[in-house]
């Protein structure tokens, strides 16, 4: 029997998966938080969800707002930028510190709802509209019951409370002093 050139070549690119053995699945954003230590929350079809910090040529992700700029202030020095997810998809909203100034857009909602963290990238987020901070609230209002938008200055304020030292560790799980408590391992 006489094989085509295509068939040789088929069967070599297979002998070769053969033999590189089994495939690992790897996913290409999966990290943990660097400021609470629990999973970034991944994007999905519907919603952003992923927060990053872009420092120099850095970008590091975290799970919410308030832990990226919680980790800026504490771990970072100098002028950075915070890509928060909004209420459209593939357009995030830039925070930025520019000689220790918090700035955001003109016009920018922010969602500080104290949650559980495992509920954080809910609780926080930006929007760049009312209707879209409302129609957030409404789908979420199990856990958003009473919430209000605030400015960047409150959710900056909200970041710097996180890190004050309270003998409270945000891997352990301790409670932190807000009303309602804000567990980070929950």
């Amino acid at each position: 029997m006489k094989m085509s050139s295509t068939k040789i070549m088929l069967s070599g690119a297979f002998a070769l998966l053969l033999a590189a053995g089994p495939v690992r699945t790897v996913f290409a954003h999966e990290a943990e938080c660097p400021h609470c230590g629990l999973d970034v929350v991944q994007d999905t079809a519907e919603q952003d969800n992923e927060t990053a910090l872009k420092y120099g040529k850095k970008r590091i992700e975290y799970r919410c707002v308030l832990c990226a700029i919680a980790d800026g202030d504490k771990s970072y020095k100098g002028d950075l930028t915070i890509l928060a997810p909004s209420e459209t998809k593939g357009k995030p909203i830039e925070i930025t510190r520019k000689d220790g100034e918090w700035s955001a857009p003109e016009g920018t909602l922010f969602l500080g709802q104290n949650v559980k963290h495992k509920y954080c990238q809910t609780g926080y987020r930006a929007f760049r509209t009312r209707s879209a901070f409302d129609a957030h609230v409404k789908k979420n209002k199990v856990i958003l019951a009473e919430a209000k938008p605030i400015s960047i200055n409150e959710l900056v304020d909200a970041a710097h409370a996180e890190t004050a030292p309270k003998g409270h560790s945000h891997k352990e799980g301790h409670m932190d002093s807000h009303e309602g408590g804000h567990s980070h391992k929950e």
